[in-house]
């Protein structure tokens, strides 16, 4: 692909994929993956791709195998599938999958970060305060090894 392309299709894909799906504050949540992509505050087009597409396997009927059909790079491929906390991922597990892969640990961080944005949720729970904790906890690991 040409410069730029990969974002083009990465874009279309997850505009089409996650039409009429909505995040926990009720916008479109296509947003969070724009803002995700935002918070990795790099040109680099591949950490681009995996900001975008970090939650195509874990929440969408996309395969690695179709992505890889598209045209998409080993490298985006890889970052998003090391995104995807499988069904059976407990919290170790999946913290430890993320922290096997440079590229999801820097997207990760960006995810957290607007996870953790309180502003975003209409009330807070005892739920949402136990989420908060967990995202909090993940974020000051993946922030310590992220640095070495």
């Amino acid at each position: 692909m040409r410069p730029g392309e990969m974002l083009s299709e990465m874009l279309l894909l997850v505009t089409q994929k996650f039409y009429g799906k909505y995040d926990k504050s009720d916008k479109p949540y296509v947003l969070h993956l724009l803002k995700v992509m935002h918070y990795v505050k790099s040109e680099d087009e591949e950490i681009q791709c995996i900001a975008l597409g970090h939650d195509l396997l874990e929440d969408t009927n996309v395969t690695t195998g179709e992505l890889i059909a598209m045209g998409f790079s080993e490298r985006v491929v890889n970052g998003i599938w090391h995104l995807t906390k499988a069904r059976d991922d407990d919290y170790d597990s999946y913290l430890n999958k993320v922290m096997s892969n440079r590229d999801a640990m820097r997207v990760k961080l960006a995810d957290l970060r607007h996870n953790s944005d309180i502003r975003r949720l209409k009330g807070l729970t005892e739920k949402d305060f136990a989420r908060m904790q967990k995202y909090h906890r993940m974020f000051l690991t993946l922030s310590a090894a992220y640095k070495e």
